[in-house]
């Protein structure tokens, strides 16, 4: 496996800010959920999950830049000369070797888990993941509020096993007690090391095999579709963002669940258009009620209200409806006057004496 600041493109001294936006990134393009059946980016998924186990952990993170810089950390058998006026045991040359010859020599310090295959462990608590969706509302929900669903398909909680992987009081592996490790020493050029591996019973899964719950199969969530109510805030304007804690993915092995964030695109409306906490739209006007004044009906985003149009009123004219916007906002409405196509012939002369007239 490569360098983990490489597999998350990003710098070795990158923030833990910019290490987590980074993961966030391509684990939700590379997740299994979006790429079903799409083998590399599962392997890709699981590079970015081991990576970011590393850089995450401020522990984990100076013990590997330590060795990566060539010093060695404290009990990853560091010695000096073997005996008393013998030679010294030379420190290993971190810097040129390979990353599998890193985890060799250092694997106690990351667990034996950074270059193995990926494994949800049941023995500790995993977060689940963020999950981003986006969705398109009307213009009238978005500016007013209201309610909208969206369906989701995704990893969810298992029912049977409450998450855990597992049924029964004591659920844990015993060979491992629930760590999903083992710890062995090992020895190497006169060195000792503490190596910790995979459980060979559980298969680094914390879970007693003889008790893997038989619904999810010892994962922990199920695979499921639900139906999200939404609420739209009044106002909302396209490209919002919702964020709501708890409705993502599933965590693992009691872990918490991460959070559903909803992109909104608000439609565009055929009639209005928004300015601000104002709504703009175009009235059409009969003529006479132009000249001579009087009442029109007029759409709003509450319904239906009668605008009355004062004499003389020309066309592009704009006329305001206190609080008929968004949050006290307020309404324009530009009229627009209208001239019958076919006149009568009294229309004609009417309009011929009202021309005369200047």
């Amino acid at each position: 496996m490569r360098n983990p600041y490489e597999i998350l493109g990003v710098r070795s001294a990158a923030t833990s800010e910019e290490i987590k936006k980074a993961y966030r990134t391509l684990a939700l393009k590379y997740h299994p959920d979006r790429n079903p059946g799409d083998k590399k980016a599962e392997e890709k998924f699981k590079e970015l999950a081991a990576a970011y186990e590393i850089l995450s952990d401020s522990e984990k993170r100076r013990e590997y830049d330590d060795a990566l810089a060539g010093r060695v950390p404290s009990g990853a058998g560091r010695r000096g000369p073997s005996r008393p006026g013998g030679p010294a045991q030379a420190e290993p040359d971190v810097e040129s070797m390979s990353i599998d010859e890193i985890l060799r020599r250092f694997g106690g310090i990351f667990g034996g888990e950074f270059g193995e295959k990926i494994h949800r462990s049941r023995g500790a608590a995993r977060p689940g993941y963020d999950v981003e969706v986006e969705l398109e509302v009307d213009f009238r929900t978005a500016a007013l509020g209201g309610k909208v669903s969206v369906s989701l398909s995704g990893a969810v909680s298992c029912p049977r096993c409450d998450g855990r992987g597992a049924t029964g009081d004591h659920p844990e592996c015993p060979t491992c007690g629930g760590s999903g490790r083992t710890t062995a020493q090992s020895r190497d050029k006169g060195q000792f090391f503490t190596v910790t591996r995979p459980c060979p019973t559980c298969h680094g899964t914390g879970v007693d095999p003889t008790k893997e719950c038989p619904e999810c199969h010892g994962e922990g969530t199920i695979e499921q579709t639900r139906t999200v109510n939404l609420t739209i805030p009044e106002g909302t304007e396209d490209g919002a963002i919702l964020r709501l804690g708890g409705l993502g993915g599933a965590g693992t092995g009691g872990g918490p669940p991460g959070d559903l964030m909803v992109h909104l695109r608000v439609r565009e409306d055929p009639v209005f258009r928004r300015e601000g906490n104002d709504i703009h739209s175009e009235v059409p006007v009969p003529m006479a009620t132009a000249a001579l004044g009087g009442k029109t009906p007029m759409r709003t985003l509450r319904g239906q209200v009668s605008l009355t149009i004062p004499p003389g009123t020309s066309s592009g004219a704009q006329l305001r409806l206190r609080g008929q916007g968004i949050r006290g906002g307020d309404h324009v409405a530009r009229v627009m006057v209208t001239v019958p196509g076919n006149l009568t012939p009294r229309q004609r002369e009417l309009i011929e004496e009202l021309k005369k007239s200047g």
